[in-house]
């Protein structure tokens, strides 16, 4: 009862991802085309692919989650390269958000989070690479129930 339950968890997660996702990206199309000309370019890029790297993130997860449902395993490297991704967009976000304080008092807690972010990505990119050398990529965690 348990397993039926936790499979109709995690497909109405993935579904819901997915549904966010679409939704998601057809907003984020929808702003970008709808801002043309009325927003400065570059910054209009910067948000079209922070909303992009948002998708991917959706999608990663949905891939994810995929895995777990077919194999009761859950897999460690999706979930780092997901935590990649977020950092990286976040770094981008506020790094376009930079430029406009430059010589406030805020400046200096936006060097310090690029900086904690910067680090964050290097942790889990070592981790990945430690998990790849270590031979076994696919490092899981088993759900069945094991006597």
């Amino acid at each position: 009862m348990l397993e039926y339950c936790e499979f109709l968890l995690n497909t109405g997660v993935a579904f819901a991802l997915g549904v966010g996702g679409v939704i998601l990206m057809g907003v984020v199309l929808y702003d970008f085309v709808r801002e043309i000309g009325h927003v400065p370019f570059v910054a209009q890029v910067l948000r079209l692919l922070s909303g992009l790297l948002l998708v991917f993130i959706f999608t990663e997860l949905i891939s994810t989650l995929r895995v777990v449902i077919a194999t009761r395993a859950v897999k460690v490297e999706p979930f780092l390269i997901v935590g990649i991704v977020a950092a990286i967009r976040r770094v981008i976000v506020i790094s376009a958000e930079a430029k406009d304080l430059l010589g406030t008092v805020r400046f200096r807690d936006v060097i310090l989070e690029i900086s904690v972010l910067t680090a964050t990505v290097f942790v889990l990119a070592l981790a990945i690479l430690a998990l790849r050398m270590s031979g076994q990529r696919d490092h899981e965690v088993t759900l069945e129930h094991t006597e």
